[in-house]
């Protein structure tokens, strides 16, 4: 009887012992799940408790994690935003109309200046209560003044170099930095279905028609934006299959116009002109929900009256296209490298229909109907 209470004891020491182990097992286990690591798209370490609740976000009409995080969670998005800067409203004014008539709350969200104009304080930050921002790699030399000062996590996103890795790695720190995860897959995976299309199709191309690509925020009387080769637009024409003259001239980083006599002497092959829905910019190439396809040809046509450009090839050909600047720096991207892939190479692209893809991308992933004109030729 003794040595069956002893083998008893035994075994309830066992199971204790296990039992406590378990737990101890257990609870590192959930304080792990507890402590959130992101490395942002710098490299740089970030500890968070939890995924951000209030967030400032910056650049949130041109390259910011504000549509990211819209095509993460259409639903919820907007729940996580403490503060934003006006970009969307300034820069996509037809898409901000939308969204906001969809989603009133957008309105009722406070604003804060564009960090890269420098026209903030340390205190108008505190006063929001948020727990962390979110902004484009090129808003570092601003925040870098005052991150010890307010003591807020700040995650560094990269869409403007368009390079491929870095759309995926930025949509995933996002994701992990906000909790909206819901579409990350799917999101993903759509990019690189449609991108990667474009990619091996063109890979072993050596035959590169020469492009030349201008912002059109300036209008058909003075010389806007051309993009170096690894900047934005720039990186995008020679992704896609096309050879981008202002990258001779521009540094591969570089926004900046080029000298009228500069196109003349290239005489390229194409030219593409990209417009938006600006503000206050009625000289401007405008795009977007609200134009027609006859409004854009009309403003193509001006651009034709350009001093010389009556003797390009490109216009000669009838070869100038507007693109939307929109369908940049964003993971909705992927339409204009199709778009330029089909204008660089029509043949090789005869089946590809980058309407269809851009018709899915918005059932998918965004909350309002696609309207509008997202591309227009002369021809």
């Amino acid at each position: 009887m003794k040595k069956n209470l002893n083998k008893l004891f035994l075994l309830l020491a066992v199971v204790f012992i296990i039992t406590s182990c378990s737990s101890t097992t257990n609870k590192e286990s959930e304080d792990a799940q507890g402590s959130i690591e992101i490395e942002d798209i710098l490299g740089r370490k970030i500890s968070l408790d939890k995924p951000l609740e209030n967030i400032i976000v910056q650049g949130s009409g041109s390259g910011g994690p504000l549509m990211t995080m819209l095509y993460l969670d259409k639903d919820n998005f907007h729940t996580k935003l403490a503060a934003m800067d006006d970009g969307l409203k300034i820069n996509r004014n037809d898409l901000y109309t939308r969204l906001v008539e969809k989603i009133p709350e957008l309105e009722k969200i406070k604003r804060v200046a564009d960090f890269a104009d420098n026209d903030f304080s340390v205190e108008d930050i505190l006063s929001i209560g948020a727990d962390g921002i979110i902004a484009p790699v090129s808003y570092k030399a601003q925040l870098d003044s005052i991150e010890d000062k307010i003591d807020i996590p700040i995650i560094y996103i990269n869409y403007h170099n368009q390079d491929f890795d870095d759309h995926i790695k930025s949509t995933e720190i996002i994701a992990k930095a906000t909790g909206l995860d819901k579409n990350l897959e799917k999101l993903i995976s759509f990019y690189k279905e449609k991108t990667d299309l474009v990619r091996n199709t063109i890979k072993d191309k050596e035959d590169k028609p020469s492009v030349y690509i201008e912002l059109g925020y300036s209008g058909e009387l003075a010389y806007d934006n051309s993009y170096g080769n690894e900047k934005m637009w720039g990186k995008m024409v020679n992704d896609a299959g096309g050879y981008n003259i202002a990258g001779d001239v521009l540094g591969d980083e570089e926004a900046s116009p080029v000298a009228e006599e500069f196109v003349l002497s290239k005489d390229p092959d194409i030219i593409v002109i990209t417009g938006s829905s600006w503000l206050d910019r009625e000289d401007s190439l405008h795009m977007g929900f609200d134009v027609s396809d006859n409004e854009i040809r009309d403003k193509l046509s001006k651009y034709m009256t350009r001093t010389g450009w009556d003797k390009l090839s490109a216009i000669q050909n009838k070869k100038i296209y507007a693109l939307c600047h929109n369908m940049a720096r964003d993971m909705s991207d992927f339409y204009s490298y199709e778009r330029l892939a089909k204008i660089f190479d029509p043949e090789a692209f005869k089946d590809l229909d980058p309407e269809a893809d851009l018709k899915e991308f918005y059932d998918l992933f965004m909350p309002i109907e696609l309207e509008g004109t997202w591309f227009a030729s002369y021809e």
